[in-house]
């Protein structure tokens, strides 16, 4: 084993090993992120009213399976590192972070992945239930799965990459965490967590497709419905791909310019 995968072996030993510390905890988060689900039973009241019980195509079954899938990738992309990074950054507990001859960055993304590893189970297990409950229907490709899975970590990734961009401009402002408020609600909307992005205005879909945002909640939802096909999941997966490549040095330069500006005891 080479010496980058040993360390990076043992710093997401030590994170699981925190997280199972919080598996009550984790399953309140989840059952708090009730958007999707909320949107769901919305939505599928107004297809059962409408003539013919369809909106747009969609069935109250197929706007179960959609909404509940947006719910689930939605899961897998929770990131809080904006917050902690506020947080470290006006206490002072950055500083000795700052000594280790590791980027501060990858303990917050071992964090993070190791989180979703002690989610997962749970995640599967709520579907399960929700779609009884609703009614919904995923699709029988056995490839659609792998291919949602590449988006939500591609996607997981690039959330975490501008959250942190975000908590990052605690270096200058008194609350970073002000600006994730709004970059969320740019993100649930092109998203595709209140509506199927083709039930928005032309003009803001044609906006949308360059953004991350329909990327990593709508469309592994699409290909969870069968309303995607595996050729859609490769354009998503290389213009995440991009984005990636953009934030990626997007937080090396504000990370640097900021560590200028730093100026807690013992920094």
């Amino acid at each position: 084993m080479t010496p980058l995968l040993r360390k990076a072996r043992v710093l997401f030993v030590t994170k699981f090993a925190e997280m199972t510390e919080y598996r009550a905890e984790v399953i309140i988060w989840m059952l708090s992120g009730t958007l999707s689900l909320v949107m769901m039973l919305v939505w599928m009241a107004q297809a059962a009213a409408a003539p013919g019980g369809q909106v747009n195509g969609y069935s109250p079954a197929e706007f179960a399976t959609y909404f509940l899938g947006t719910w689930a990738m939605s899961q897998l992309m929770v990131v809080w590192v904006a917050w902690e990074l506020d947080f470290e950054v006006r206490q002072g507990t950055l500083s000795p972070k700052l000594l280790r001859p590791l980027d501060p960055m990858w303990q917050h993304y071992a964090g993070h992945l190791a989180e979703r590893v002690v989610r997962f189970p749970a995640l599967l297990a709520l579907v399960a239930l929700f779609a009884w409950l609703s009614g919904a229907s995923f699709t029988h490709d056995p490839w659609a799965y792998p291919a949602a899975l590449g988006l939500a970590l591609l996607g997981f990734s690039a959330r975490f990459l501008w959250e942190y961009c975000l908590g990052l401009l605690a270096f200058w402002t008194e609350s970073s965490t002000s600006f994730q408020e709004l970059v969320w609600l740019v993100y649930a909307a092109l998203g595709g967590m209140f509506a199927p992005l083709a039930f928005y205005p032309q003009w803001v879909q044609q906006i949308a497709v360059w953004t991350p945002f329909p990327y990593m909640l709508g469309l592994p939802a699409q290909l969870l419905a069968g309303k995607a096909s595996l050729a859609d999941a490769g354009r998503g997966a290389l213009v995440l791909l991009g984005w990636l490549v953009v934030f990626w040095f997007v937080r090396l330069a504000v990370w640097r310019v900021g560590l200028r500006k730093y100026g807690a005891v013992g920094a």
